[in-house]
């Protein structure tokens, strides 16, 4: 019983982490954010990479930004993107980006979020 119990609990943490996933990937796209940071989150010479990096590192940047926190004209763009987001949107983000199902792409210059959290 013990078993099935675990399994059945195991299942639905995949099932969740997955939805989670999938509601980030759709935030992702609708919110237009690939017009930037690219359609595998992998950023470019001018935008960073998103894809797979630390999750601790993409809510602090991200909550920052929500709270107008910006230090540059560009963070200043992101404040407009994301001051609108839930902090389940945000969550959802942060998972989508951090367990990024596409093959890890090499970090491009960072300056743009502050050069740490790879």
């Amino acid at each position: 019983m013990r078993l099935i119990l675990g399994i059945l609990l195991f299942m639905s943490a995949l099932l969740a982490d997955e939805a989670a996933y999938n509601r980030g990937e759709m935030l992702f796209f609708s919110k237009a954010c690939s017009s930037c940071h690219g359609p595998a989150a992998e950023g470019s010479t001018t935008y960073p990479r998103l894809a797979n990096k630390k999750s601790k590192y993409l809510r602090k940047r991200l909550l920052n930004f929500r709270d107008g926190e910006a230090s540059s004209v560009s963070q200043q763009m992101m404040a407009q993107f994301v001051n609108k987001l839930s902090d389940k949107n945000i969550e959802d983000l942060v998972y989508f980006f951090s367990h990024h199902k596409r093959e890890k792409i090499d970090d491009v210059d960072d300056a743009y979020l502050g050069g740490v959290g790879s």
